[in-house]
């Protein structure tokens, strides 16, 4: 194989694995070759696994992502409550306490806490912890899986290509606009 043929390979593969060209037809328009070869290229190196994985890692270090930011911003509210914790002690280990004393640590705790809500909603994060994106990343995983699961059910129990290819096509396009594009066969 020379290298114009490789270079166009290569080419169409990523065109098709960053979503860049939705569909086979238009990669090969622009590369001013077959759509049947592009087609061949797409099947023989499993361009359809290979975004799969992808997609799945990039879920994967995003979940992380944000999971690290939430510890970080909980590692924090945990230190400024304990420094709340800490004047109460000392305000209890003194012989009296003054109406001024319990006032002002009221204050400061009421402002951590707005802080701390304020700060977690600004981030995106619930109150209690999780936030949208992890929401939809686990939403978005669960749904590919069973698209996975159910094409490869598909693929091993039909036997005829076109229809397989028809099948994972109407499966695909009844997936909301956002899914079914990133997706396309």
């Amino acid at each position: 194989m020379g290298r114009l043929p490789m270079r166009l390979r290569e080419e169409a593969r990523q065109l098709y694995l960053t979503g860049e060209i939705l569909s086979i037809a238009e990669i090969a328009r622009r590369l001013k070759v077959k759509a049947h070869t592009v087609g061949q290229w797409r099947k023989e190196e499993e361009w359809d696994a290979l975004r799969v994985r992808i997609e799945r890692h990039a879920a994967e270090q995003l979940v992380e992502k944000l999971a690290s930011e939430r510890v970080t911003l909980n590692t924090q509210h945990f230190k400024l409550w304990n420094t709340i914790v800490s004047q109460l002690f000392g305000l209890l280990s003194q012989p009296s306490l003054s109406r001024d004393d319990i006032r002002q640590l009221d204050r400061a705790a009421a402002i951590l806490d707005k802080a701390q809500k304020g700060q977690r909603l600004a981030r995106g994060l619930s109150l209690d912890g999780q936030t949208e994106e992890q929401i939809r990343a686990e939403a978005a995983a669960e749904t590919r899986h069973l698209i996975d699961t159910f094409i490869a059910v598909v693929k091993n129990e039909v036997p005829d290509e076109p229809v397989r290819d028809r099948i994972a096509r109407r499966l695909l396009e009844s997936l909301p606009l956002e899914d079914a594009h990133d997706n396309e066969p």
